[in-house]
C-alpha cells in the first residue's frame, strides 16, 4: 500500500520494516527497510525469509569513519557505486548469522558507544556507506535508508533487503504491491523521499 514519507517514518519508528522502491530506470527493485536503532530478530528473520536478498546495513560515512570500516575493495567497480564496507559480526556472537546475532550486529551500529573493537572482521553483516548528501546526491535504497533513519529522529543507520520472488527473480510491481497488502507494509518510492527533502529542507531555509 503507497503511504506518505511521514506515515512511513510513523510506521519506522514503532520498530516495524517498509518496503522501498527506485525508478524503473535504476535497479528497478523493492527492498525492505528498517531502522538499526530498533532492530529485532523477528524483522531479521522476517527479511530473510520473505525478502530473500542480502541483508545489508546502510549507514553514514560518519559511522563508517568512528567505527574504522573501511572500504570492500580499494577500486569500486559496481555500476550503481553501491559502497559496501568490510562486513562484520558484533564480537559477542558465535557463528553470527541467526537472526538474534544478526539484529544484535545491526543494532550496534546504531549505538552511540560503539567502539571498533566491537565489532570481528568479517561477519555476516554488510554495511553500505550513504553518500553526504543522500537521495538528493545518489537515488539508491543506502542512501533512502540512511536518510529515512535521521528524519526519524535517530543514528543514521538502518538495515535493508532485497525483494526477490517465489522463483528467484527480482520482485518488481505489481508482486511489490501483493507482499506489501498481504503483510500490511507501506510502500514509498525514493522519488516520494527526494521530494519531501526537497519541499522541507526549502521550507527551513526560507
Amino acid at each position: 500500500m503507497k503511504t506518505t514519507i511521514a506515515n512511513a517514518l510513523d510506521h519506522l519508528k514503532s520498530g516495524k520494516a517498509i518496503i522501498i522502491t527506485d525508478d524503473e530506470k535504476r535497479e528497478n527493485e523493492g527492498d525492505l527497510m528498517a531502522l538499526a536503532a530498533f532492530a529485532s530478530p523477528e524483522t531479521v528473520n522476517f527479511m530473510a525469509s520473505v525478502g530473500k536478498g542480502l541483508i545489508c546495513a546502510p549507514i553514514s560515512r560518519e559511522i563508517a569513519e568512528r567505527l574504522d570500516l573501511p572500504p570492500m575493495v580499494s577500486e569500486n567497480t559496481d555500476p550503481h557505486g553501491t559502497a559496501f564496507t568490510v562486513s562484520i559480526d558484533h564480537i559477542d556472537s558465535t557463528t553470527g548469522i541467526s537472526a538474534f546475532e544478526r539484529a544484535h550486529t545491526i543494532g550496534k551500529l546504531a549505538d552511540a558507544a560503539s567502539l571498533p573493537t566491537d565489532f570481528q572482521r568479517p561477519g555476516h553483516i554488510f554495511p553500505l556507506i550513504a553518500k553526504p548528501n543522500g537521495v538528493l546526491e545518489r537515488p539508491g535504497h543506502t542512501e533512502a535508508a540512511v536518510d529515512l533513519a535521521a528524519l526519524a529522529g535517530t543514528a543514521e543507520a538502518g538495515y535493508i533487503c532485497e525483494i526477490m520472488n517465489d522463483d528467484g527473480t527480482m520482485a518488481r510491481m505489481p508482486e511489490l504491491e501483493k507482499l506489501a497488502e498481504k503483510h500490511k507494509l507501506p510502500i514509498i518510492t525514493i522519488a516520494d523521499l527526494i521530494a519531501y527533502r526537497q519541499l522541507h529542507e526549502n521550507k527551513v531555509k526560507s
